[in-house]
């Protein structure tokens, strides 16, 4: 059986702070962006929960309600210091982590026992080590997968440490409120609110199909996940199932000028991680957040191996499909799902040295009667400057001693029976193979591929 931990370091933002300041450690704290028209509580401390503030609200009301609030301005560069520090004392029994914000993690004890012992002794390890360390408290949740390890740390603050024993993961979820639930979406939240449902029992005995009929698709995971059943693995952040960036606005604003520009940035955000991890997606999903707290949701599909450009185009696409109201976007989140290994691509010049043999196998003459194989973009014909034309590629050598079935066979196999090599200015579908032209002689100058 599984054994998976839930790390939790209570208020950890607040608790970082406070090592740092140690002054802060009895005041009520929040973090909150400075100087915004619409600023909200980010991060709060212990004490602040206590004067009644929670996290999203806004810094004028949260003043209102606790004058003696202590501001700080977001330190990224702390938090992710002292996470790293915690991995490394996590590190230690786990051998997959995978993080989850900041101070977060779940960990796979899978077949540790022997190592290390029963898990919830790794757990009261982990914690002893954690204090000694880093002087922080965390709370642990021991069970057999993720949902509950998780729903347990909610359910057991202050106590520091819970275990729900392998087969009980129904009954242990049954008399919680629904706000225990990891991951429930705010909008299927009001939905149970309608149907007067607060308990995570009460869902877990509605028939699937009734569930279905409600929420679709997701009304059989809804049912799943109330009975506590989670098959999703403990994957490593290079292993994960998808890359999600999001952004908030300082000021809400729907605003193309400043829309169009983000969407740009988040995109080429997203590429780096593709191209760092060697990996391609095959669906963008955009997410609005309005200022009236109301969301929508649009995917768009992506090609093989997209370059940023493409992903910024599927990015505008989506949004424009989702920003059909005429609110004030509040908030972007941006997620790559279906992720796959990246082919290796071929190399620029064997590509055209392939395109060049297909065509001259071929057997077309150029277009304007010539004799003899020219290029017919050379620099000297000013009618072919600008012109993006793919279905042949200039300056490649005449003859490469393949025959055109043979080029055909290799790129099929790599690229699928289309044969469409994307990115590279080559095509030899149908269509596209009736129009080659014969590539220039040795003789003949040689212009770059537009």
């Amino acid at each position: 059986m599984r054994s998976v931990l839930f790390i939790d370091p209570p208020a950890f933002c607040t608790a970082v702070e406070g090592l740092v300041a140690p002054a802060l450690r009895s005041r009520p704290v929040a973090v909150a962006p400075p100087g915004a028209d619409r600023a909200a509580v980010l991060a709060l401390s212990a004490e602040a929960r206590l004067a009644g503030i929670e996290r999203g609200m806004p810094v004028r009301q949260a003043l209102k309600r606790c004058p003696d609030l202590v501001l700080l301005p977001p330190n990224p560069r702390l938090y992710a210091r002292a996470s790293r520090a915690l991995h490394e004392v996590l590190r230690i029994y786990a051998p997959v982590i995978e993080p989850r914000g900041y101070g977060h993690a779940f960990l796979d004890l899978t077949g540790t026992g022997r190592l290390f012992g029963p898990a919830v002794d790794v757990a009261a390890r982990v914690q002893r080590e954690v204090r000694e360390r880093l002087r922080l408290a965390i709370s642990v949740g021991v069970a057999a997968n993720k949902l509950v390890s998780q729903a347990a740390t909610t359910v057991i603050k202050p106590e520091p440490l819970l275990e729900v024993p392998g087969g009980n993961e129904a009954g242990f979820l049954a008399p919680h409120p629904l706000d225990v639930l990891p991951d429930l979406h705010p909008r299927m939240r009001r939905r149970l609110d309608d149907y007067q449902l607060d308990l995570i029992g009460e869902v877990a005995a509605i028939p699937e199909s009734a569930l279905c009929a409600v929420f679709g698709g997701a009304g059989r995971i809804l049912r799943a996940r109330a009975r506590g059943i989670d098959p999703r693995p403990v994957l490593p952040p290079e292993r994960q199932a998808e890359f999600h960036v999001v952004h908030a606005l300082v000021t809400d604003t729907n605003d193309l000028g400043v829309l169009h520009p983000l969407l740009r940035l988040l995109t080429e955000r997203l590429g780096r991680r593709l191209r760092r991890h060697g990996l391609v997606s095959r669906r963008l999903r955009i997410e609005l957040t309005y200022a009236d707290h109301t969301g929508a949701t649009r995917a768009a599909p992506l090609p093989a191996a997209a370059l940023d450009a493409e992903l910024w185009d599927a990015a505008r696409r989506a949004f424009t499909k989702a920003n059909a109201r005429r609110l004030a976007v509040r908030m972007v989140a941006l997620t790559l799902d279906e992720l796959d290994t990246a082919e290796s691509q071929l190399d620029l010049w064997e590509v055209a040295a392939e395109a060049a043999a297909a065509a001259t196998a071929a057997g077309d003459q150029p277009a304007d009667g010539a004799a003899g194989p020219s290029c017919p973009r050379s620099p000297s014909r000013p009618e072919c400057m600008g012109r993006n034309d793919t279905a042949f590629f200039c300056g490649a050598p005449a003859d490469t001693g393949h025959g055109l079935q043979d080029a055909i066979d290799h790129i099929r196999s790599r690229w699928g029976a289309r044969g469409v090599v994307r990115g590279s200015g080559l095509a030899l579908s149908e269509s596209r193979s009736r129009d080659a032209r014969p590539a220039p002689s040795s003789s003949s100058p040689a212009p770059a591929p537009s």
